[in-house]
This record gives structure tokens, C-alpha cells and sequence, in this order.
């Protein structure tokens, strides 16, 4: 019989207001649209984000990023995806924190609140510090996340030896 059980707790966050996403990666709510991490513990996360935009024409991305430093061990494998237009889905296999670049070749699918992106994978931090989704527009103030529609959901999938 396997003794190595944990108690893996799913949690929830909900964006809580509409943030507009600027032509740097910045965080959709640095506190509470994330986690605190410890150091050397690997979290595996989902995040669903609805957004609008002013144009089609405009590009966007989603990320993560960390006030910690990004594992060495190459524990850290994420998925940015996106639509493009109704039927295309641009899927981004990302390693480093805010990736991947929004380009302006990545046009949205609607301008109104119909956009989804997700955000999903594993990361594992080398130093204790929060850990949040990002995101980033091609042109300043022209994209908006949604509050109250944008999801994250995350769990700790590994321990420190002794707990």
C-alpha cells in the first residue's frame, strides 16, 4: 500500500474587478489572482480568463510570473492558448515566465466579452514569493480582462521531504 499520500487541496480565485492590460506583462491582480509559493514546491495551476478588446485587429497574451525565481530543474512547463478568429487556437508551450509575446499577428477572435484564454501547467519556484496570471496587450489600455468571469484554479502537487 502507497504511504506517500498528500492531501492535494484544490483552490479557487475569481478576478475580482476588470483589468485593462497595457503593452508590458503586468499582473490582472497582484494578491489575490494567485498564490504564495514556498521554495522548492511544485503547484500545477489551470486559469481561464475572458476578455475584450477594442478591435480584432488587436494582439494579445496570458502568462504567469513570480516575485520568485524560476526553478533551475526545468520544472516548470506551461500552456498559453488563445483564439485567433471563431475557429483557430493558437497553443504556446512556455517555460519562462511572461511568454509568450502577444505580436501583432495575434489578433483576437471578437472585440465583445466572447474571448477565452487559458493559462495552464506546473511551476515550481527556487525562492519563496507569489505567484500570478499576467497579461499583455498590443496597444495600451486596449484589452480588458474580465472581473467576476476570470477563473484560477491551483493546487501544491509536491512536498518538502519532511511534511
Amino acid at each position: 500500500m502507497a504511504t506517500n499520500n498528500k492531501w492535494a487541496v484544490e483552490r479557487t480565485n475569481v478576478l475580482q474587478s476588470n483589468k485593462q492590460l497595457t503593452d508590458s506583462y503586468a499582473y490582472l491582480d497582484e494578491g489575490d489572482f494567485g498564490w504564495y509559493a514556498v521554495a522548492g514546491e511544485t503547484y500545477e495551476f489551470d486559469a481561464t480568463i475572458v476578455y475584450s478588446v477594442t478591435a480584432i485587429t488587436e494582439g494579445v497574451a496570458f502568462s504567469i510570473n513570480s516575485s520568485g525565481t524560476i526553478a533551475a530543474d526545468l520544472t516548470t512547463n506551461f500552456i498559453s492558448e488563445y483564439n485567433t478568429d471563431a475557429t483557430t487556437v493558437v497553443r504556446t508551450a512556455c517555460v519562462a515566465f511572461n511568454t509568450p509575446d502577444h505580436g501583432s499577428a495575434s489578433p483576437v477572435a471578437f472585440p465583445s466579452g466572447l474571448n477565452i484564454a487559458r493559462v495552464y501547467g506546473v511551476v515550481k519556484v527556487d525562492t519563496d514569493g507569489f505567484i500570478g496570471v499576467t497579461g499583455i496587450a498590443e496597444n495600451a489600455f486596449q484589452a480588458t480582462a474580465s472581473g467576476g468571469k476570470c477563473v484560477l484554479k491551483w493546487r501544491r502537487v509536491s512536498w518538502p521531504a519532511d511534511a
